[in-house]
């Protein structure tokens, strides 16, 4: 793992173009922005267990059937087990490790591919493990659910690589029962994934917190944008979350900060005025308030600990 100027990116774009030259038939069929890909990990090149971090400007279902090791994201290790979804959310950062490679499916998609925002879909029951900064970002399946999701990924399978057929509307249609099946085992785990109108509420805010923490940092310009007062906000968000609306939007934005400071090589001032902190010293007190460190010892610490050269 190294720094750089910036975080390394995938870009979806890219990658689907590059998986159509590498696989040719039936990729080749795909129109370069058709909006999903579907992979197994055994198939593919090192990138999808890239061992250094780096980030996507899309969204990731990742099913692990076998492999060891452990899987980072966003500074929190998570072991690789069996049967296990990752939920990577578009800008997280991650990156593996492995002892043993990984066998199973990767899910690719930009945000239209459901043919409307992914907003909306989060606004659903069914997608609640995204944009989740102090949540997990996977759920473990029994025998029994494995069983059953691995029968749906099949089915998926057989429909993306049909070079005859590909109906988008069909993988559509799959992919949205998928997301409800693993929304309801997830819901079960972590009660505030409810159906009730004020998750839905929630849901919104933590998707718009997701689209513009970097541009917005009050409750205020939160609750304009979902049509409700700033006190019914944080009410909601209170009630549903045990938490502060405020403190979500400050806990997305000191995450990206951290990212940014452990894998890019701008200088503090640098990365605080891109978090629009317009003076190096509030973004320094800013971020010392919500981590306990400075920025600087922040960077240095990640440094140490990784054994990464600056």
């Amino acid at each position: 793992m190294k720094t750089g100027k910036d975080i390394p990116a995938h870009i979806y774009s890219q990658t689907s173009e590059s998986i159509r030259q590498a696989f040719g038939k039936p990729f080749q069929s795909l129109g370069p922005q058709f909006p999903f890909l579907l992979l197994r990990f055994e198939q593919t090149d090192s990138d999808s267990q890239a061992e250094y971090a780096h980030r996507h400007d899309y969204y990731e279902l990742l099913y692990i059937e076998e492999g060891q090791g452990q899987h980072f994201i966003d500074f929190e290790s998570y072991p690789v087990q069996a049967n296990t979804f990752y939920f990577l959310s578009k800008d997280q950062v991650h990156f593996w490790e492995l002892t043993r490679p990984l066998r199973g499916y990767a899910l690719l998609f930009p945000e239209d591919f459901l043919s409307f925002p992914l907003s909306d879909v989060v606004r659903s029951h069914d997608s609640g493990f995204f944009h989740k900064v102090a949540q997990a970002p996977y759920l473990n399946l029994d025998d029994t659910s494995a069983r059953d999701i691995t029968a749906l990924l099949k089915g998926m399978e057989e429909e993306f690589y049909d070079e005859h057929a590909q109906s988008l509307t069909a993988l559509r249609a799959y992919f949205h029962i998928l997301l409800t099946k693993l929304g309801r085992l997830h819901a079960a785990i972590h009660t505030d994934s409810d159906n009730s109108h004020h998750s839905s509420i929630v849901k919104q805010f933590e998707q718009l917190v997701a689209q513009h923490y970097r541009t917005e940092h009050s409750v205020k310009d939160y609750a304009k944008r979902l049509g409700v007062s700033s006190s019914h906000l944080r009410d909601t968000v209170k009630a549903v979350t045990g938490q502060a609306p405020g403190h979500i939007i400050r806990q997305r934005l000191a995450l990206e900060a951290k990212r940014r400071l452990a894998h890019e090589d701008a200088t503090i001032a640098e990365i605080g005025y891109r978090l629009n902190f317009e003076d190096a010293s509030y973004f320094a007190r800013f971020f010392k308030r919500e981590t306990g460190l400075s920025p600087q010892a922040f960077r240095q610490q990640f440094l140490e600990k990784y054994h990464v050269s600056d």
